[in-house]
């Protein structure tokens, strides 16, 4: 059979502490988190929203496609050293 022995008990009573008081936060706050799990950008934005200009657009355009290139020919150089 199972041996319930001191530890077992200790982690029982503790688990269930931290389980009833993570509920009774869980349902002080359940409003808030509902609002939250809805649009979680309310409060947590870190970005702002003003529009980027045309020369930011086109410079992270550019960025991109230099990034894309790069993959590219790794991708070549590695199917070329693979043969």
């Amino acid at each position: 059979m199972i041996n319930f022995d001191k530890d077992f008990f200790i982690g029982f009573v503790s688990g269930t502490i931290v389980g009833a008081t993570g509920y009774k936060l869980y349902e002080d706050n359940a409003s808030e988190l509902k609002k939250f799990v809805k649009n979680p950008s309310i409060k947590n934005s870190s970005k702002s929203t003003v529009e980027p200009t045309l020369e930011e657009l086109i410079t992270q355009k550019e960025n991109l496609e230099d990034m894309i290139a790069e993959k590219e020919l790794a991708e070549k150089e590695s199917k070329i050293e693979v043969k």
